[in-house]
């Protein structure tokens, strides 16, 4: 099979990563084997983004436009620039030459671009330089937008629906993880191809719990002794995560089971952000509220979530926007029940309310029932576990996502080889 390049963007990727960033990470070794040689493309976060400890000194020792070349464990190659601290013109500018500068980098010279952030309507001029130079350009849409008010400002509505409009139509083709996201970019009268790629999760790496002695001793850890419930949920703590409607729903989930255990398990972003001050004590005063304080576990990043998920009795996504939530699925893949608020971006793709996790109401009293039922309920709680986990390992696995990923980069390579 002829070997082919592609091109990871991001103005801010490995060490410092989001969910859509985390997910093409996991894609490096299976793109690998499916003869695709990935070079990623980077920059250093701004000032309030969340960094992995030990990089952002480092970094900020450069000046701006240096280039600082590392690579990741497994050695795929990291060329990454010194961006500006602040958001603005200038970071997408410098980010951009960057980009295209690699891609026709002699010793890997691209074949495909796939940006998986950072697409601004600055990179207009960047995406048809690099196809005038016969490079495929993907961008991957994994998140839902906003939803907009159009009785408060119906102008800029319309005209951020063109200016994305124009974007889009600039592309190759686009990338997203389910159906209503499709339709969305339709909508606008996007008429760029749209391929629909549902995240995959890794079934060795996600698997039923145990009885073993690691399954244990990561609940001692946290304080949970045999008999007691672990909770977690896994994303940033940041106000679209839900984080403080489920705390507020811990209070009385706590009333009723004291020795229960709730992890929330990703950055503290709330903590690095000056804008999420309120929401930050909003977040101390309902733990402090709780019954029982101590049980609230704000976990952080961790290297092996498997192991959290096996040890994870219910698992809840409180989001209020979202593409497709690897979270969810993961927990699926793990054999456990899951507990999901209603979300822009929710499809059929996740399965079905009901049957393959339960759907609550996004208030603090609903979403506290239904954690309930399924505490209350060992027979509930394997149900939805058995029917999550036929419909993850059903549909969902890595591979199809990977083998959907190589051909779509294939085929539009193809189309300028010719």
């Amino acid at each position: 099979m002829k070997k082919l390049n592609l091109c990871l963007a991001a103005p801010s990727f490995f060490p410092t990563y989001g969910g859509a960033e985390l997910r093409f990470f996991r894609y490096l070794p299976g793109l690998r084997a499916r003869s695709i040689d990935t070079g990623i493309v980077t920059g250093t976060p701004t000032a309030h983004q969340h960094t992995a400890s030990g990089h952002a000194e480092e970094w900020q020792q450069n000046r701006v436009g240096d280039i600082l070349a590392s690579a990741t464990p497994d050695g795929t190659p990291v060329h990454r620039v010194r961006l500006p601290d602040e958001k603005g013109w200038r970071r997408a500018v410098l980010f951009n030459q960057t980009v295209a500068r690699y891609c026709q980098q002699a010793d890997h010279r691209a074949d495909v671009l796939q940006l998986v952030t950072g697409l601004r309507p600055l990179t207009i001029p960047w995406i048809r330089y690099l196809q005038a130079r016969r490079i495929a350009v993907v961008y991957a849409v994994t998140i839902a937008p906003r939803q907009k008010n159009l009785s408060k400002n119906r102008f800029k509505h319309v005209y951020r629906a063109w200016l994305a409009r124009e974007l889009y139509n600039q592309l190759d083709c686009i990338i997203t993880n389910n159906t209503p996201l499709r339709d969305i970019i339709r909508e606008i009268g996007v008429t760029t191809p749209v391929e629909v790629i549902p995240n995959g999760v890794d079934m060795q790496r996600f698997q039923p719990p145990g009885a073993g002695a690691e399954h244990r001793e990561l609940r001692l850890s946290l304080g949970v002794t045999e008999g007691d419930f672990l909770v977690t949920t896994v994303g940033a703590v940041t106000p679209r995560k839900g984080s403080d409607l489920l705390l507020e729903a811990w209070l009385n989930i706590a009333e009723r089971f004291p020795s229960a255990h709730l992890g929330l398990i990703g950055p503290r972003t709330d903590l690095q952000n000056p804008k999420f001050t309120a929401f930050r004590d909003r977040l101390e005063a309902l733990r402090q509220a709780s019954p029982v304080p101590q049980n609230v576990h704000f976990v952080g990043e961790v290297a092996k979530i498997e192991t959290y998920m096996r040890a994870t009795d219910v698992f809840v996504l409180p989001s209020d926007r979202e593409g497709m939530p690897n979270s969810v699925l993961e927990a699926m893949a793990s054999k456990v029940p899951v507990v999901v608020t209603p979300f822009t971006g929710l499809s059929d793709d996740l399965g079905s309310p009901g049957r393959h996790f339960l759907l609550a109401e996004r208030d603090a009293g609903s979403l506290a029932d239904a954690i309930l039922g399924l505490l209350t309920n060992p027979e509930l709680r394997a149900e939805f576990a058995s029917n999550g986990h036929h419909w993850v390992t059903s549909r969902m696995d890595l591979e199809i996502a990977l083998d959907r990923y190589a051909g779509v980069y294939r085929e539009l390579a193809a189309r300028y080889w010719k």
